[in-house]
């Protein structure tokens, strides 16, 4: 049920619903998610899927990594920063590893985005939550996270390092948390 009535003024409407969203503890994801990897990547600045894969490439003033997000493995890895970039958008990267002959698109410090939803109903909402904090909201049966009777987790604040990115892999089996010096990735078997 919604928070709100025709007596209710929509500033207390709003009120209502960030005091609730406030008050939810943080917890680690629910099940079928795990948490595979969770590293420290100073500088990082970007991140993006390889095509219909779970395969992360994280670009960071380090270099670029490749992450495989089923087993949080990193499969490549390239220290040289004077690489060059044929896209001055910085929206694209190129790929390392299997997927070096390719532009990935990356999600960041120069925007850009990872997928928000699962073809199974997972959906995954940034808020900023007190501002300038990103809080990461995680719902399952294609719930919205505002609905009272959903199953939402809060599954992470970012009040340590500024938030990059967050989102789904391709496949729907892999979730990431990227921000300006941390990466954690979660999984879940097919289905």
């Amino acid at each position: 049920m919604w928070p709100w009535s025709k007596r209710n003024s929509a500033s207390e409407c709003a009120a209502t619903i960030r005091a609730r969203l406030e008050a939810m503890p943080s917890v680690v994801p629910p099940s079928p998610w795990l948490q595979v990897q969770r590293m420290t990547i100073g500088g990082l600045y970007g991140v993006g899927f390889g095509e219909n894969s779970d395969d992360l490439l994280v670009v960071s003033s380090q270099g670029r990594g490749l992450f495989n997000c089923l087993s949080g493995e990193r499969t490549a890895r390239d220290d040289d920063t004077t690489y060059i970039n044929p896209d001055s958008t910085g929206m694209t990267e190129p790929g390392i590893g299997s997927w070096s002959s390719l532009q990935i698109p990356i999600a960041g410090i120069h925007g850009g985005g990872l997928g928000a939803r699962t073809t199974d109903g997972w959906s995954l909402d940034v808020v900023q939550l007190p501002w300038p904090f990103h809080v990461i909201f995680l719902t399952s049966n294609s719930k919205d996270f505002l609905d009272t009777t959903a199953s939402v987790s809060k599954i992470c604040v970012t009040d340590t390092y500024e938030f990059r990115a967050a989102g789904f892999s391709p496949t729907g089996r892999s979730l990431i948390i990227a921000q300006s010096g941390e990466l954690i990735i979660f999984s879940r078997a097919k289905g």
